[in-house]
């Protein structure tokens, strides 16, 4: 739930990454105009290149267009050197997707649009067909020499390049493409290893490369390990989906597939989350199955009702009540304090939590479920029992178990989040997503529906 410190803190690094749509696309492009960049590594010069253009430019640009195309799922196209019949065809492809003039030629404009749509994950209004795999994709060289970290140079980047084409960028955001093999790439080439089935030791021999080299070049991605056997997929908002104050555009979340949310409505005694009316509101209109959850603050003793209070007063000025179709029963964030110690909530109790259940269960009708994770009840409330009735919310992000372990006493689970790492169509910010422990008619029972 909107990053929360259990398992959850600020995805800086990528809440610049959006998924931008035609006319927007061009504004972005010329907001960045000025600024040439190499995103491919190969040359920051970007004259104007047409059928019959040749050179590192050129190089550079075909790069960059099967960067920019392949998560509309266009088969990307060789990274020869020569602006032939091919790369004219997708130079133009490419200027539909951003709502540009469709001539084929790349000229400033085109440009600066794909700079940005190479160096971010973006979609097309209308999807492509695949077609023959091409074997130079990015251009840099042939050679597959063992790699690990610390390694720099012309194969680091073609290694960088491939995964950005190899990794689904709206899980996996791009890597910068400059030649030092650091922990990012490291970090990637294991998540490549993983999604490959190969030993995940980050170091890039023959398997991996073979691996790379198949998915890089044709219609293909490695998506992040997703739960096997639970189809139906949400995810949980707060403050930090919101970068700068941009809004969730919650009906292109739906259109993605989301099925219900989570939304911070408070935290302890004092905090609303600012975007509580607008997302749960926003999630409700666009069809989704929607609750407020409130972060549980042990700051103080004896505080649970009173939080309990604040919280009710909160959710029911947004039109909240429970029982209306599509609210999902409230959500009570019960883990470590999220002031970075990870520490126990210093006056945390069984009793103080059940405080803030009791009196939420009686203001709503509703049977709260519990955000939390077996390992805070194991090491923080004495591996307590009294929890077992509720429904769980459940936070791991292992990748290698097939259900998060459930708390002593109880026995089955409603919700895993699994990642914090989402990248959702209408959230300009990473988020942490969910999948739900059954069909669409147990998620309708939960909901009111």
């Amino acid at each position: 739930m909107g990053h929360r410190t259990l398992l959850r803190g600020p995805t800086l690094a990528v809440a610049a990454v959006l998924p931008l749509y035609g006319p927007t696309v061009v504004q972005a492009a010329q907001s960045v105009a000025a600024t040439a960049v190499a995103v491919c590594g190969h040359t920051s010069a970007q004259p104007t290149l047409q059928r019959g253009s040749t050179g590192d430019s050129t190089v550079e640009a075909q790069c960059e267009l099967s960067l920019a195309t392949k998560p509309s799922r266009y088969t990307p196209i060789a990274a020869d050197g020569t602006f032939g019949p091919a790369t004219e065809t997708r130079v133009k492809d490419f200027q539909r997707c951003a709502g540009l003039g469709v001539d084929g030629v790349l000229g400033p404009q085109t440009w600066a649009a794909l700079n940005t749509w190479a160096a971010q994950p973006h979609t097309c209004a209308h999807q492509g067909t695949s077609s023959t795999a091409q074997a130079t994709v990015c251009g840099h060289t042939d050679a597959r020499p063992t790699l690990r970290r610390g390694a720099k140079g012309t194969e680091v980047k073609e290694l960088q390049c491939r995964l950005n084409l190899a990794m689904e960028p709206f899980h996996h955001p791009p890597l910068t493409i400059d030649g030092d093999f650091g922990g990012g790439t490291e970090s990637r080439v294991i998540e490549l290893q993983h999604c490959a089935n190969l030993s995940a030791d980050g170091v890039v021999g023959p398997n991996t490369w073979a691996k790379l080299a198949d998915w890089s070049s044709r219609d293909t991605y490695c998506t992040p390990p997703r739960p096997a056997g639970y189809p139906i997929d949400g995810l949980d908002t707060a403050k930090y989906q919101h970068p700068g104050g941009a809004p969730i555009d919650w009906k292109a979340v739906r259109a993605s597939g989301v099925e219900f949310a989570t939304v911070k409505a408070t935290r302890g005694l004092n905090v609303t989350d600012e975007y509580l009316a607008t997302d749960l509101q926003g999630a409700r209109a666009a069809g989704l199955a929607a609750a407020p959850y409130h972060f549980y603050t042990g700051t103080a003793p004896d505080t649970g009702a009173a939080q309990a209070d604040r919280f009710v007063a909160a959710v029911r000025a947004t039109g909240y009540t429970g029982q209306r179709a599509g609210d999902l029963p409230p959500i009570f964030d019960l883990e470590r304090m999220d002031d970075g110690s990870g520490r126990c909530p210093t006056h945390g109790t069984v009793d103080d939590a059940k405080a803030w259940l009791d009196r939420v269960e009686a203001a709503f009708g509703r049977t709260p479920v519990i955000y939390t994770q077996k390992s805070f009840l194991d090491d923080c409330l004495g591996a307590t029992t009294a929890f077992a009735r509720y429904p769980l919310q459940l936070a791991d992000y292992r990748q290698s178990i097939t259900q998060p372990p459930l708390p002593n006493g109880s026995t089955t689970w409603a919700m895993w989040q699994y990642t914090d790492a989402a990248i959702f169509p209408g959230i300009k910010a990473p988020a942490t997503a969910d999948v739900f422990n059954g069909t669409q008619a147990d998620l309708d029972r939960l909901a009111n529906r």
